[in-house]
């Protein structure tokens, strides 16, 4: 099957796939590059899909049969072929995308890999392709969300595509609404207000997660968050959906607001988005939300896809990093300390992150190294405790 432009092989995971070869051009940035390439191939997402993997071969074990999958955005196929090849129990992967060349790279790519059989494509909007899957009968285990940009525009149609019992993943690129650089988007895509400041990755994660649940409790399903993170420019939620109201209004009881004080960096959750002042220092608050203020990962679910970590083609990789920092992050607020703001703040030198995390420990509070950065720390302290432990 010819495709009509040049193309190079690939190998991502236990596939190897035909994509795009980019042309060489003084000045233009790779990434510019491969958006202006005929099919969307980004080798920079394969945490995103090796995390994909982890998640439906935990998922998949858990319901102990075969399982349905869906990414209605395709590009080159690698992510639906990678689920058909890697996880145990795929028995049908559905496809879609606007783009003839994208439908007819995919074809290719899956047959060249074997799953021909078990991989369809569809040239149809993201949305009618997973609208043709909202009935009884006709949804699907797992569907996957990785658009350009924002998921908001697909999360109705996502949600009702899926199975009781389910999972949706959405992946979201607009960072700059999402951390505060644009308010007024966020506000439009996502429902809330964001947070700028030194925590912003972490409320972008729990806006998306906020929308989410408020997405899933209009068709009466609780969305229960088993994995997310942040990583590479992008924030990602794994998401499984459970029919009744009860447990939709439980989950939407967990969300709520952030109020955060940018003079002392003093930070507290709220039920209202009440802008006031400072409780530590009197200087007025800004307020984030409404956001997920509960768990962003399920550690049970996360020890489900740590049994994975030993895949050869997964030994050692960001993705499975992710998910041994995201068990370490269970049980504290829904924030997170710079170490080197906090140093900032009482003019003292900065240290160590270790040496950080010995002094929080052995004054009597918990602390762990969170993912969203090398200075990142997790800890139960108060923000006046934690002056008190690093400025000693």
């Amino acid at each position: 099957m010819a495709v009509g432009y040049p193309v190079e092989e690939v190998t991502e995971g236990r596939v190897r796939l035909l994509v795009p070869r980019l042309e060489d051009s003084a000045g233009v940035p790779e990434q510019r590059l491969r958006s202006m390439a005929p099919v969307f191939y980004n080798p920079v997402m394969k945490t995103n899909r090796d995390t994909a993997v982890l998640v439906l071969r935990a998922h998949q074990r858990g319901l102990g049969r075969g399982v349905a999958a869906c990414e209605p955005m395709a590009g080159s196929g690698v992510r639906g072929i990678r689920l058909a090849l890697e996880v145990e129990g795929v028995e049908r992967v559905v496809m879609g995308d606007l783009s003839p060349s994208a439908v007819r790279l995919g074809e290719l790519n899956a047959e060249r890999n074997g799953v021909s059989d078990r991989v369809g494509f569809r040239l149809l909007d993201a949305n009618l392709l997973l609208s043709l899957h909202c009935y009884p009968g006709g949804r699907l285990d797992y569907v996957d969300v990785d658009p350009y940009g924002s998921p908001a525009p697909f999360m109705d149609t996502a949600v009702r595509s899926v199975r009781n019992h389910g999972v949706v993943a959405f992946t979201a690129t607009d960072m700059a609404p999402l951390c505060g650089v644009n308010p007024g988007a966020c506000l439009r895509k996502y429902g809330a207000a964001p947070l700028a400041g030194g925590f912003c990755h972490e409320t972008a994660v729990r806006l998306l997660t906020g929308a989410v649940v408020r997405a899933a409790a209009v068709h009466e399903r609780a969305a229960t968050p088993l994995f997310s993170y942040y990583s590479d420019h992008y924030v990602r939620v794994y998401c499984r959906l459970d029919r009744g109201k009860r447990r939709a209004d439980a989950r939407l009881a967990r969300t709520g607001y952030i109020k955060y004080c940018p003079e002392c960096l003093h930070r507290e959750t709220s039920m209202d988005n009440k802008a006031e002042q400072c409780t530590v220092c009197g200087s007025e608050t800004r307020v984030g939300g409404p956001l997920w203020l509960g768990e962003q990962s399920d550690p049970e679910y996360l020890s489900r896809m740590l049994e994975d970590s030993t895949l050869s083609h997964l030994v050692g990789s960001k993705a499975v990093k992710l998910v041994r920092m995201a068990v370490d992050e269970s049980g504290y607020p829904p924030w997170f300390y710079d170490i080197d703001s906090v140093c900032s703040q009482l003019g003292t030198r900065s240290m160590a992150t270790e040496e950080a995390l010995t002094r929080i420990r052995e004054a009597g509070f918990r602390a762990a190294r969170a993912h969203y950065g090398d200075r990142a720390i997790k800890t139960d302290a108060s923000v006046g405790e934690l002056k008190k432990v690093l400025g000693g």
